[in-house]
């Protein structure tokens, strides 16, 4: 297949591959349990002891804040203190102790409750165009005269390097949302420690809505594939030889360029608009 034909392939058909797709439609442990495992570990070992200090810290706060509010009371008064700060501290121990399961959990709660359609999308549309179309496609470019020669080279040669930057940029949207997760997951600590603050508890509820928000960009980014795959639906036709192939390229190739160029865009979007549903800071 020349360079042409390979161009006009790619113009003609737009996918992810299966371990991009994989990273939508799994959680962290299932898409790479080495890589997952790895940062758990750091977590654990190096930024735990951090997020415990921090902890640590708002836990005393907190209790002389309520020291200050008991005015050094008796009786039953000074027994409900003590038991107050030690349910909480027992509370907040265990859910600082168990932070990669709460955050697994939250990403479970995420993929499962993608529908089953969503799940099943197709990550790769066509134009209805098979390989002897190709082929026809290139002997009619090669057919026609010097100059429309040149300038449907030119087009198809423009239309193709946007393709490939548009493949480009679904691409790394997709594996910078996984690198996303894994950063979050590992520096989770520091800001989950604010939780036993009244003052800076705000602090660890955006995380976590944060970390939801990230989780629901896969979803956002197969609606996308959804969208441009019933957009593009609807240009589905095969190569008609009666069909002038520089006006078809004009049509029906160029306007497939133009939704694949809006879904990269979408994709490329879908954090700021997931981030924007849950109110995200």
């Amino acid at each position: 297949m020349g360079f042409i034909e390979s161009c006009l392939e790619e113009m003609c058909t737009f996918g992810l591959d299966s371990s991009f797709v994989s990273s939508l439609t799994s959680t962290l442990a299932v898409y790479n349990a080495g890589t997952n495992n790895t940062i758990v570990s750091i977590m654990r070992n190096s930024v735990f002891a951090v997020g415990a200090s921090l902890l640590t810290l708002f836990m005393l706060m907190e209790l002389v804040v309520m020291i200050n509010r008991s005015d050094g009371g008796s009786g039953i008064s000074g027994i409900k203190l003590p038991a107050n700060i030690l349910i909480k501290f027992a509370i907040f121990a265990f859910l600082f102790c168990h932070i990669p399961a709460i955050l697994s959990g939250i990403e479970d709660v995420v993929v499962h409750s993608i529908s089953s359609r969503m799940l099943g999308a197709s990550y790769t549309s066509g134009l209805g165009v098979s390989s002897s179309d190709i082929a026809t496609m290139s002997e009619a470019i090669e057919d026609l005269s010097f100059v429309q020669r040149i300038f449907t080279y030119i087009t198809v040669l423009l239309c193709w390097l946007i393709v490939k930057a548009v493949k480009a940029i679904v691409s790394l949207t997709v594996v910078f949302r996984m690198f996303e997760l894994w950063l979050m997951l590992m520096f989770s600590p520091i800001p989950l420690a604010t939780i036993a603050s009244q003052e800076f508890r705000q602090t660890a509820l955006n995380f976590l809505k944060a970390f939801t928000a990230v989780c629901l960009r896969g979803a956002a980014i197969i609606g996308c594939f959804l969208i441009y795959n019933t957009l593009t639906a609807s240009l589905m036709r095969g190569f008609d030889p009666s069909l002038a192939i520089n006006e078809y390229i004009s049509t029906v190739l160029v306007n497939n360029i133009l939704y694949s160029i809006a879904l990269a865009m979408t994709v490329f979007s879908s954090g700021k608009i997931v981030n924007r549903i849950l109110n995200v800071i």
